[in-house]
C-alpha cells in the first residue's frame, strides 16, 4: 500500500520528521542509519545502505537530506509517500 502523508518536505529547510507510526513500523529508531538516493526525480529513503548517501535518524524522527541531493531537487515542496510493502519513504515533487 502507498500512502500520501499530509505533511510535505520543504527543500529550503533540508529536513523532515518521519512520523512515529512509520518509525515504529519500519524500525527506524534514533541513531539508525538509512540510505538515501535521488532516482528519476524522486528521493528514495530506506534501510538499504548501498544507496549513494546515508544519514542517521535523529531525535523525534528528524532526517536531514544530504546537500548533494537537495541541490538536485528542482522545486522546494515535495509530497511524502510511504510504501509499506517495501518499507520505503519517497519524496516526490508536489
Amino acid at each position: 500500500m502507498v500512502l500520501l502523508m499530509e505533511k510535505t518536505y520543504d527543500n529550503a529547510k533540508g529536513y523532515f520528521y518521519i512520523p512515529i507510526a512509520w518509525r515504529e513500523e519500519f524500525n527506524l529508531q534514533e541513531g539508525i542509519e538509512v540510505g538515501i538516493d535521488f532516482i528519476n526525480g524522486i528521493v528514495v529513503i530506506d534501510k538499504t545502505l548501498t544507496r549513494e548517501f546515508s544519514r542517521n535518524v535523529c531525535a523525534k524522527g528528524k532526517l536531514t537530506i544530504p546537500l548533494e541531493v537537495r541541490q538536485l531537487l528542482h522545486t522546494n515542496k515535495y509530497n511524502i509517500y510511504i510504501i509499506q510493502k517495501d518499507k520505503k519513504i519517497i519524496l516526490s515533487p508536489k
